[in-house]
């Protein structure tokens, strides 16, 4: 019968005597095929002998009792009093209660007294329950296993104290359910395995403080999801695998305050999920493998110090666009919509963005510059120099399907760095005689690739450094004939009724047709010169080469 959804159920009152009562009511529970599933019998207790001992301060102990329309509102018009007068049950215990009524079972503004408030498996009808304004001073409150029917459930404004506050297992039926305002108190708060229905679930405002708070196994209806403006503790907030079902979520302008808050391995279905101002303040936010289902996720103006979507499949829209965050990480995740972290205002927020392994089947908005997107992947602590060249390679491809094209270099560039020191660090980790070779290998890397032409993304680098090269090789040319002729020299084919004075010009143009392999055979090098001459036409053919790669790239994007 608890885990019916929607409570069916038929009362037959009997004048025999049970458990101290003069009647009997004998409740029949129905499934949806409207077939009997269980017979239960309860001891009648009228509210009149329930307002006795209120008025005598005793205890109250209504376990096994079937009470019909219990009111606090009645018991205040009865004694003339006012409608938001304090009335105080002492030791209230309704283990197992049935609470009927036809239109509404009202304990609001009731002040609990004793070191426990227990309703644990009680069952309240179809109507209204209001309590609204109640206290529970610091004792224990229990609600564990309770059933409420199809009508509205409220809880609004009521205070709770330092004692445990418990709706584990708790079915809420399928109205409304207002817990607007409401002061946990310091206690930890229990709502494990709760179902929540099909209606519009209210907490906005309420406030927990140094407690526990876990919402584990929980599960929602189809109804709205209201937690905006709810001030968390420093207590553990635990939302493991809760299922939101479909309908809109807010966690607008949540204060989470320093402790961990987990929404791990939770599902969310059709509808809008909005974390927009919250403030995780110090805390981590972990939504590990959280499939947040379709519609739209919104972190805008979000501020936290770590966030983690590890391994979740991103098939919405996902606002990531954070007021404050030193880590973000999505590692493992599969984005097969859009993901947007570029900063308003180009303000970097994000320290650190962790992307290894991400699978982009999507796209991911984000700007090198606005992001500083060089600082994002450097930052991280504990990726290897492998792990963040692949995070560059991937930000590389999506910034080609984005059409950044000056990013996709950047990003490139990035990833060839790192691949070269990462492979450096492999081989001197294999053994240090590897060092003979790994470092001329990783300089010649270093100089040739990166430096020239920044692994083919900078033509205008590599056109310069073809007139830096041809210059040099001027310079040699000049010297060597000026002063070390026994090294070699540039010699000429001219003859001699030409007037020809050896000057640097000279050397500059015969470097210019070598280096690009004219060779008009006006000037021609001996000794070892032509060593010299023969390495720069192919340093000529091999720039010439790099640079139209380069040049022919940027051509084509």
């Amino acid at each position: 019968m608890h885990e019916k959804y929607l409570l069916r159920y038929s009362v037959l009152i009997q004048d025999i005597p049970i458990r101290g009562s003069l009647q009997t009511a004998v409740i029949s529970f129905f499934d949806e095929d409207n077939k009997k599933v269980c017979i239960l019998k309860y001891g009648v207790v009228r509210p009149e002998e329930i307002y006795a001992l209120i008025d005598k301060g005793e205890k109250i102990n209504l376990r096994y009792a079937y009470v019909k329309d219990f009111s606090l509102s009645d018991y205040r018009t009865s004694k003339g009093l006012d409608d938001h007068v304090i009335v105080k049950l002492k030791d209230f215990t309704a283990k197992k209660t049935f609470f009927d009524c036809e239109i509404c079972t009202d304990f609001s503004y009731g002040e609990f007294e004793g070191a426990k408030s227990l309703f644990d498996s009680s069952v309240f009808g179809n109507g209204n329950i209001n309590f609204s304004n109640c206290s529970f001073r610091d004792g224990e409150a229990s609600f564990k296993r309770v059933k409420f029917g199809s009508g509205s459930t409220t809880f609004k404004s009521v205070k709770f104290g330092t004692g445990l506050v418990s709706f584990n297992n708790t079915n809420f039926g399928t109205g409304n359910l207002n817990f607007v305002d409401v002061d946990f108190g310091n206690g930890d708060v229990d709502f494990k395995n709760t179902w929540f229905g099909d209606g519009m679930i209210d907490f906005k405002f309420s406030r927990f403080a140094k407690g526990d708070i876990s919402f584990e196994h929980a599960s929602f209806g189809r109804g709205k999801k209201d937690f905006k403006n709810v001030e968390f503790g420093g207590g553990r907030i635990d939302f493991k695998r809760i299922n939101f079902n479909d309908g809109d979520v807010s966690f607008d302008g949540v204060e989470f305050g320093d402790g961990k808050v987990s929404f791990r391995n939770s599902e969310f279905g059709k509808g809008h999920k909005s974390f927009e101002q919250a403030d995780f303040a110090q805390g981590e936010a972990m939504f590990d493998q959280t499939d947040f289902g379709s519609g739209s996720v919104s972190f805008k103006n979000c501020r936290v110090d770590h966030i983690s979507f590890r391994g979740c499949p991103l098939n919405c829209y996902f606002d990531l666009r954070l007021a404050q965050c030193q880590l973000a990480d999505l590692s493992n995740t599969i984005i097969r919509d859009i993901v947007d972290v570029i900063p308003e205002n180009e303000k970097v927020v994000i320290q650190a963005l962790k992307l290894t392994d991400v699978r982009i089947l999507g796209r991911i908005f984000i700007d090198w510059r606005s992001n500083q997107v060089f600082g994002l992947i450097y930052n991280q602590k504990d990726t290897s120099l492998f792990q963040k060249g692949e995070q560059f390679r991937i930000l590389k491809e999506n910034f080609r399907n984005n059409g950044q094209y000056e990013d996709e270099d950047a990003a490139y560039l990035e990833f060839k760095r790192c691949e070269a020191k990462a492979n450096l660090q492999a081989s001197l980790a294999a053994g240090k005689k590897n060092a003979f070779i790994a470092y001329p290998v990783y300089y010649f890397q270093k100089y040739v690739f990166d430096y020239i032409g920044r692994y083919a993304t900078a033509p205008t680098r590599v056109l310069a450094n073809v007139f830096v090269t041809v210059i040099l090789f001027s310079l040699i040319y000049y010297g060597a004939t000026e002063w070390f002729p026994s090294f070699g020299m540039v010699a000429t084919t001219l003859p001699n009724e030409l007037s020809h004075v050896h000057a640097f010009s000279n050397d500059i143009y015969y470097s210019f047709i070598t280096f690009f392999t004219i060779g008009y055979g006006d000037y021609f090098p001996d000794g070892f010169l032509k060593a010299v001459a023969s390495f720069e036409g192919f340093t000529g053919v091999f720039l010439m080469s790099y640079f139209t790669v380069a040049f022919v790239r940027k051509i084509l994007r």
